[in-house]
């Protein structure tokens, strides 16, 4: 009995060591629309990360896609 209690034990510090020391887990990017501008693209940004989301980024889809900037935001 005292065996089986320890082995348990052993192996609930070991799980919680491994979880501890993972490194977590980056929120991934999602696309939040489009934007004929950039500076439009920051506005909006900076107005979502203001009510709470953690970044934003606009990228440059290129002169064949309308609207060519599109907001990410995390």
């Amino acid at each position: 009995m005292r065996i089986r209690t320890a082995v348990a034990s052993v192996g609930i510090a070991v799980t919680a060591v491994a979880g501890l020391s993972a490194p977590a887990q980056a929120a991934s990017w999602k696309s939040y629309g489009g934007y004929t501008t950039k500076s439009k693209c920051i506005d909006a940004g900076q107005q979502y990360v203001r009510e709470g989301f953690n970044e934003y980024k606009c990228t440059y889809a290129g002169p064949a896609i309308y609207p060519p900037y599109t907001l990410w935001l995390r």
